[in-house]
């Protein structure tokens, strides 16, 4: 068996990866952000991985390793597990550190210790005595899938074997038990996290078994509707992935079933494949995604299928346009896991659409995930709060917390974080692709020779952006760069001389030339406010507005509105002037939106309706903060639509 020494290179996607070490962040907000996991989020999660009150719970490796102990925790609490050493050796591969590095091998020591002998590890199985694959919602697969992903990565960076040998054998494992396509074991794909890890798994080894087994777990799905281990809709196994129209079910299994095929493609070449998981893509894009970029509307919903079982669905995508505000679910583990799926495509294609969905939960629904401080979290990402009188579902919270029931989320954030330097640039033939802006380094070769370029900007804060050539290859090279779609306007010069530039769609400008040291590149876009309304199929934003700076969405909380004015008695007028300002205490780093928003008439009766009444003339002073900002202070009721009144 081979082990490539470099980033392997997929035959069929358009965008190539970069090495690992190839960008960091220099400063700015991804910067910061970087700073507060590593130096808050991470602590707090290995502090809540140890404490046996939380869902996620590591000294299950060691109770298994050893024969004794009580499981503690939730049935997938291995693959979050997973999630937070991959967090952990991103930092690594960031920055060495001789005290991290052993710390790894030491989890890694006591991962190791609860495999079996035939390859199999999960804590819950094996410290439970239950009888494996009888159940999909034992999360076996789901567990294993993360175990390949960061066996892979921890080999990536430190070209250790330890990790990499128990998911080699996790893997063998797996082909000797699903190679069969045995149609009692077809129903096992909840939470497919290792269609992703079997194809990095090929990827690393270059074994071809690995990739035969994910194109298998491919095939499974839909191919036995009648296995009564299945979920149908709620795990997209009532259709076939080839035949598949719309984005249903589990707004996880979905996305990460949906990542995997694309990762498949990207080895494979299958336009079948390729052809629906876009047209799932436009479904769930188009019709059933938040503006916040959140996915999975519904805490509980009914297949929108036709099927005599009226199928409830757990975190569910729901009708089209269906997207309900204060019931709004949005897990943050789907919220990412739309980010993923689109970043894969976007490797495929080169479509810049794939990439401004991406940048948008970044900035927004993903994000709104951790706490300002870095130390809490939440699970659900609704688009309006009401406080304390806010009627709580599966996995809300009246406020951030740091241990929990299901904890997926936490180290689901801080893994994409630390590795977000990943998806910022791709190289292809003779060109380099831009598709996240910030002040970052990028050091890559093209075709054997070198590329070097500094990023300066505030950006998001601002949308001036500038590039310095610091060595580039001879010969023409392509860099394309990203406009998104949400600017009005943009601009672009190289040296001063000015490039034109389309905008009102995502779209990547081409500027192709021969490059020297000391060419700068500088690029524009207005990250003026601006009001946005949704489709008048949003039956749940009708004749609401929401307020955009840039790739970040903004909200009103109940705690910058005067004493005895709710988020209730507001409305923004379509003529609404915004100053963007500093933000400062809590905020401090931030820009926020000041501005007078218009009084609401009273409801002074007891009746339900009653008749409409004209707009009193009084304002109010409010601010406006960024989404992901929210839910930091004691008032948080919050709303990201507002009333809308045409002035």
């Amino acid at each position: 068996m081979r082990v490539n020494e470099s980033i392997h290179v997929s035959p069929f996607s358009k965008l190539k990866r970069l090495d690992s070490d190839a960008v960091r962040w220099t400063d700015g907000f991804w910067a910061q952000k970087l700073t507060t996991v590593k130096n808050d989020s991470l602590p707090s999660v290995l502090a809540a991985l140890n404490d046996k009150s939380n869902a996620t719970y590591f000294p299950n490796f060691k109770n298994a390793g050893s024969g004794t102990g009580a499981f503690v925790g939730v049935d997938w609490s291995d693959g979050d597990c997973y999630k937070s050493l991959e967090t952990m050796i991103l930092f690594l591969d960031l920055e060495y550190d001789a005290a991290l590095d052993a710390q790894i091998d030491g989890m890694i020591s006591e991962i190791a210790s609860a495999q079996e002998d035939d390859g199999y590890i999960c804590t819950q199985i094996t410290l439970t005595g239950r009888p494996r694959w009888t159940n999909i919602h034992d999360h076996e697969l789901y567990n294993f899938g993360h175990l390949l992903t960061v066996g892979v990565l921890h080999h990536q960076v430190t070209k250790k074997t330890s990790l990499l040998n128990v998911a080699l054998r996790a893997a063998d494992y797996l082909y000797d038990t699903f190679s069969t396509r045995d149609p009692e074991l077809s129903a096992f794909c909840f939470n497919p996290s290792q269609i992703m890890g079997l194809v990095e798994l090929y990827r690393e080894t270059g074994e071809q078994r690995y990739l035969e087994l994910a194109k298998i777990y491919i095939d499974n799905r839909g191919s036995n509707p009648k296995n009564p281990r299945s979920d149908l809709d709620q795990t997209q196994d009532r259709v076939p992935v080839r035949a598949e129209t719309e984005a249903v079910g589990h707004a996880v299994t979905g996305p990460y079933l949906w990542a995997g095929a694309a990762d498949l493609v990207m080895e494979t070449n299958e336009q079948e494949l390729l052809d629906a998981i876009t047209r799932i893509w436009e479904d769930s894009t188009y019709r059933k995604m938040y503006i916040t970029g959140g996915i999975g509307a519904l805490h509980k919903g009914i297949a929108e299928r036709s099927n005599p079982d009226y199928e409830e669905i757990s975190e569910a995508y729901g009708r089209p346009f269906q997207l309900p505000n204060d019931s709004a679910y949005n897990e943050t583990c789907a919220n990412i896991s739309n980010a993923m799926w689109s970043w894969r495509l976007l490797q495929l294609t080169g479509d810049a659409r794939y990439a401004d969905v991406m940048e948008r939960v970044l900035f927004n629904s993903a994000l709104s995930a951790l706490s300002l401080d870095g130390e809490q979290f939440t699970y659900t990402n609704p688009l309006r709060f009401n406080g304390k009188d806010h009627m709580l579902i599966s996995n809300d919270s009246p406020v951030r917390w740091k241990t929990w029931r299901c904890y997926c989320c936490p180290p689901q954030i801080t893994r994409t974080i630390a590795g977000l330097h990943r998806w910022t640039y791709s190289t292809g033939e003779n060109a380099v692709w831009v598709h996240l802006y910030g002040a970052n380094t990028i050091n890559t070769d093209i075709n054997g020779a070198k590329l070097s370029m500094t990023q300066s900007s505030n950006y998001p804060w601002g949308g001036d952006i500038r590039f310095e050539v610091e060595a580039a290859p001879e010969g023409e090279l392509t860099i394309h760069l990203r406009i998104p779609g949400w600017t009005p306007t943009a601009s672009l010069t190289v040296n001063g001389d000015a490039i034109g530039v389309p905008v009102g769609s995502p779209n990547y400008v081409a500027v192709t030339r021969t490059w020297s040291a000391g060419d700068v590149i500088e690029l524009s876009f207005d990250t003026s406010p601006q009001v946005l309304t949704a489709r008048p199929e949003v039956e749940e934003a009708r004749s609401q507005a929401a307020v955009i700076c840039g790739p970040l969405v903004y909200c009103l909380e109940g705690a910058d509105l005067p004493d005895g004015t709710s988020i209730d008695d507001v409305v923004l007028r379509s003529d609404t002037q915004f100053e963007v300002q500093p933000g400062v205490g809590l905020f401090e780093g931030l820009r926020v939106l000041s501005t007078d928003l218009q009084l609401r008439s009273s409801w002074t009766s007891h009746e339900l309706y009653a008749p409409l009444a004209k707009l009193p003339a009084a304002t109010v002073k409010a601010t406006l903060i960024p989404y992901f900002a929210w839910n930091n202070r004691p008032d948080n009721t919050m709303s990201v639509w507002l009333p809308l009144q045409y002035g």
